[in-house]
């Protein structure tokens, strides 16, 4: 890939990242917060350059797995880390070839938080926090240990607060359940734990404008970290060390890796199911509502921050368009292949597969068809209408090309072509493959053979 300002990364960012819009080039793929499996299928399904780590689930939902980053890198990739889940790998795996970037990583790293007066740092709740779910854009409900202790150095350093009063301030939202952990309530719990009333008086009107999201500028300091790396055009990655592929390995990975067989065959069922346009919308909300939706609804307990705002604040247009965009976000082959899985659960697949098997076997019989790209518009037009009408029952839409990109086809040209193939066999079928002078001129007035 040519050097430049293209960015070919996945980014795995949650609430730390909220507001995506201006924070990579049109090359970066922006992906939920990561959970185990999700480096080995983004590695396998898209191949990036690199991978950036921000945000990871944890705790009811098993987190992104060490092996899979190893194998990740062993297979070349380059991957980053920051802020939170990332910096907690990039600091545990950074001898075998991650790369980590920010105060965070390097604190986790160290094993001391050397700019907040040198504590002892190597706890997960300090980059732990609860969110709100995708539609929501992740917002945070709690706040960081980590961007506390950061806020209240700063509140020292510019004579808010004094140094005994940082300390107790830190020790009290320590104690804190990292999903309690929120100012407002440091505040009240430091006045009732005796810290000088005046002082925290002082911070409560310094802190909306001067509070310190670390985090935040760590996530983007990895970024502009990878976009510089990435513009130099480098060569793939070369893993330091030898991936073992163990029992264990392969186990974790059985239900998650693609074989050259299983792809050929999905290629087969996502033509028919595309065929069935209401049918593959259904199952695509469905997938990614499943995939943008947290771990467990009741329970979501992320690796990360963002600004410290209520749920509740975020109003419904806000909401609308998060969505929206985390819906647009979604890469449409781990959607796809989601989809796959669902229908392998019922004995959908096998069917579809069975038809498609058997629809390339007869055209496969006929060497002479037309080929879609010599049609006339009309012709087309003509195709068009039979599929509305005939097949699915319906008008044709005003803007065919916005409908048919919905159902996954790339064009109208690959749309055209699979209805031509659908028209044909249809038309085999009725008349027992014995079929002469098939073209697309004697759509109009044929029966439905199927």
């Amino acid at each position: 890939m040519p050097a430049g300002d293209r960015m070919n990364a996945c980014i795995f960012a949650g609430p730390t990242l909220p507001s995506r819009e201006n924070l990579g080039s049109a090359d970066t793929t922006w992906l939920p917060p990561a959970k185990h499996g999700d480096v080995y299928r983004v590695v396998s399904l898209m191949r990036p350059r690199a991978i950036g780590i921000v945000d990871g689930y944890f705790q009811w939902t098993p987190s992104v797995w060490h092996k899979e980053i190893l194998w990740a890198i062993d297979k070349g990739v380059h991957v980053f880390g920051a802020a939170s889940m990332g910096a907690l790998r990039a600091a545990e795996l950074a001898p075998f070839g991650m790369r980590g970037v920010g105060r965070i990583f390097e604190a986790y790293r160290d094993g001391v938080l050397a700019d907040c007066g040198g504590a002892p740092f190597e706890d997960d709740d300090e980059v732990a926090v609860i969110h709100g779910p995708a539609e929501t854009g992740y917002i945070a409900a709690s706040e960081a240990m980590v961007n506390i202790r950061y806020t209240l150095a700063k509140a020292e350093s510019a004579g808010v607060i004094s140094d005994p009063s940082r300390e107790h301030l830190v020790m009290i939202a320590k104690t804190m359940f990292f999903p309690e952990r929120n100012y407002e309530l440091l505040l009240q719990s430091a006045l009732t734990a005796g810290v000088p009333e005046h002082e925290l008086a002082a911070l409560r009107a310094w802190l909306p404008s001067e509070c310190i999201n670390q985090k935040r500028l760590d996530a983007l300091a990895m970024l502009e970290t990878m976009r510089h790396f990435l513009a130099s055009d480098p060569r793939a990655a070369r893993a330091n060390f030898l991936f073992e592929h163990t029992t264990l390995w392969d186990r974790a990975i059985a239900d998650l890796r693609p074989t050259a067989a299983h792809d050929a065959q999905e290629t087969c069922v996502l033509e028919e199911l595309r065929l069935n346009g209401v049918r593959y919308n259904e199952l695509r909300e469905k997938v990614v509502d499943s995939l943008l939706a947290s771990p467990d609804e009741n329970a979501n307990w992320p690796t990360a921050s963002c600004e410290p705002r209520e749920i509740w604040r975020l109003n419904e247009l806000e909401k609308r368009e998060a969505l929206r965009r985390a819906r647009a976000e979604l890469p449409k082959v781990l959607v796809e292949r989601q989809m796959l899985a669902r229908i392998r659960e019922t004995n959908e697949y096998s069917k579809l597969l069975e038809r498609a098997e058997d629809k390339h076997a007869r055209l496969n019989e006929r060497n002479d068809l037309q080929d879609v790209e010599d049609f006339a518009d009309l012709q087309l037009l003509q195709l068009s209408d039979w599929y509305f009408a005939r097949i699915l029952g319906q008008d044709m839409p005003d803007d065919i090309d916005e409908c048919v990109r919905s159902w996954g086809y790339l064009n109208l040209a690959e749309f055209h072509r699979a209805i031509f193939a659908e028209y044909i066999y249809r038309e085999m079928l009725s008349r027992g493959a014995a079929t002469n002078d098939l073209t697309i001129t004697s759509v109009h007035g044929r029966g439905d053979a199927q």
